[in-house]
């Protein structure tokens, strides 16, 4: 998984109508990933390639926004892995939550839709409304599974 839209944690974080019952990730696998991509992208050295937020206080303030979206559903989030970085904590500790907006994009959120639709998970409706199927690659999992298959299968 990647680092997902403030919006698409909004919507997983409290929308309670997304049906789970055939997704291949939970409410809180979603989260905790957004999450821990931005531990493990701080514990490596380098370049990681789901992680474009290019500042440390933004990706902290990233990080603080998945928190306080997470206490509705419970993942066990340890901001303290977040001290041992000097920046990243104090953006952690920040409420600057506008700075993310430079960040993402509508085209982002429409990428995180379709992301979580293939794994089974549909915001679709909580972004586009009524008119989500025109927005939806593929109307049914039983569908993508069909077109996965034939691809394969050549």
């Amino acid at each position: 998984m990647r680092i997902m839209h403030p919006r698409t944690i909004k919507i997983i974080a409290t929308e309670d109508k997304i049906d789970f019952t055939k997704a291949t990730s939970s409410r809180r696998q979603v989260i905790s990933h957004s999450w821990a991509e931005v531990i493990k992208f701080k514990s490596q050295t380098g370049s990681h390639p789901k992680i474009f937020i290019d500042d440390d206080f933004d990706l902290g303030v990233y990080s603080r926004y998945v928190y306080e979206c997470n206490k509705t559903i419970g993942c066990k989030l340890n901001p303290e892995k977040l001290e041992r970085f000097e920046e990243l904590f104090a953006g952690f500790t920040s409420c600057a939550t506008s700075r993310l907006n430079k960040y993402f994009d509508d085209n982002y959120l429409f990428s995180d839709c379709v992301s979580l639709y293939f794994k089974g998970i549909n915001i679709f409706p909580f972004v586009f409304g009524d008119a989500w199927r025109k927005y939806a690659p593929v109307i049914s999992l039983k569908e993508i599974q069909r077109q996965v298959t034939k691809t394969l299968a050549k």
